[in-house]
C-alpha cells in the first residue's frame, strides 16, 4: 500500500485520464502535499471544455477526499502544461 498522497493521486489520475488528462505527484510533506494537473483535450462532442475536469473543480474533489484520510493535509494543485 503506498502513501495517502500517492493514492490520491492514483485515484484521480485514472478519472481524468478518460479524457487525456493526468495528474501527478509533485511533493508530498508530513502536511502538505502537491500534485500537477494536466488537463485533457475535449472530444468532438465536447464544448467549451464540458468534457474537461477544470482545475478548480478537481481541486475540491481532492481536497474533500484528502480531508477525510489525512485532515489538516493541505493540498496544492498547479496545472502542468
Amino acid at each position: 500500500m503506498g502513501s495517502v498522497a500517492e493514492e490520491l493521486v492514483a485515484q484521480f489520475d485514472t478519472m481524468v485520464r478518460r479524457d487525456g488528462g493526468a495528474v501527478r505527484l509533485v511533493s508530498e510533506g508530513p502536511d502538505r502535499i502537491e500534485v500537477a494537473y494536466r488537463p485533457g483535450s475535449a472530444g468532438p462532442d465536447c464544448s467549451d471544455d464540458v468534457c474537461v475536469l477544470p482545475q478548480n473543480e478537481l481541486a475540491t474533489l481532492m481536497a474533500e477526499t484528502l480531508g477525510r484520510r489525512s485532515p489538516g493535509t493541505e493540498l496544492v494543485v498547479t496545472v502542468a502544461p
